[in-house]
């Protein structure tokens, strides 16, 4: 008989027993015979070699502790650990500027232009010659609004001191401000193995823009149509091989979804969002367990 498959599911310290959402993922491993174990990837007690495979889920301090994090990871891979998702989706993932690869590739993205660390640039000068008047700034290595800036070209000698420290650290994104993201939400689309599951509307709180939970923001249930499901599919086709988990975030625009983020690193699945998508995600984990490996 096979011994029982045992996974780590990868957290931080924050969520050392998982974000709530990832609790129903726990249970549905369990119904098909998956151990899982929150595994606090800054723990030094953790041998992480006595685990099957490493899912991802909610290491969500790696971008403040990012060179920290990335030797960590460096080190599973060179230990051979089998992660979810796979070393290449993950180290290509790991730094925003892939949005450049996805552009051309034809995945239609929010107007971006990236910003290389330990640059100095005019700001205003890049924006005023794409058009903007109002931006949004973030850094390439980050998440859950971490570092993001919103303001109009008149405003930013009060945001200039808080970019010049991002650039750094790491590179960063200039995009122009979209309104839409207040009228109508940022759209979640997720997918297990390359498969549509479910979406998600998220919203911000009034007068803000970022939909985050820690800022106040919600979500609700979404139905989008075959062509918005295409356009994200689009996108998850264009990662370094098929995810086992991917979120795809963006924007409708005139008709037209724009990707923000092709989040395959350690997005919240909103799982419990899909009565479904704890199984889903389960046997899409299950799935590669039982693949042969490279």
């Amino acid at each position: 008989m096979n011994a029982r498959k045992h996974v780590a599911l990868v957290t931080c310290e924050a969520f050392a027993n998982l974000y709530e959402d990832d609790l129903l993922l726990v249970a549905a491993l369990a119904d098909i015979g998956i151990d899982s174990t929150p595994a606090v990837w800054s723990d030094p007690n953790i041998d992480w070699t006595s685990f099957d495979a490493l899912v991802m889920r909610s290491p969500w301090d790696y971008f403040k502790r990012a060179a920290e994090f990335r030797t960590w990871l460096e080190k599973r891979f060179a230990e051979g650990a089998v992660t979810h998702n796979s070393r290449e989706i993950l180290t290509w993932n790991f730094d925003k500027s892939y949005l450049q690869d996805l552009a051309r590739a034809g995945v239609a993205i929010v107007p971006t232009i990236c910003i290389p660390q330990n640059s100095t640039p005019d700001i205003v000068a890049l924006a005023r010659s794409q058009g903007w008047d109002e931006v949004v700034v973030k850094p390439t290595i980050g998440g859950g609004g971490y570092r993001c800036s919103r303001f109009r070209l008149d405003e930013f000698d009060r945001h200039a001191a808080d970019i010049a420290s991002t650039l750094k650290d790491c590179g960063a994104l200039l995009q122009p401000f979209l309104p839409e993201i207040q009228t109508g939400g940022e759209l979640s689309l997720l997918f297990f193995d390359g498969v549509f599951s479910h979406a998600v509307c998220k919203r911000p709180k009034a007068g803000d823009y970022r939909v985050q939970f820690q800022f106040g923001g919600s979500n609700e249930n979404a139905q989008v149509s075959d062509n918005l499901i295409a356009q994200a599919a689009l996108c998850v086709a264009n990662a370094p091989g098929i995810p086992v988990y991917a979120r795809v975030d963006g924007v409708v625009k005139e008709g037209q979804f724009l990707l923000m983020e092709l989040e395959i690193f350690e997005p919240l699945m909103f799982l419990s969002r899909h009565p479904k998508a704890p199984a889903r995600f389960a046997h899409a984990i299950e799935q590669r367990l039982h693949a042969p490996r490279a």
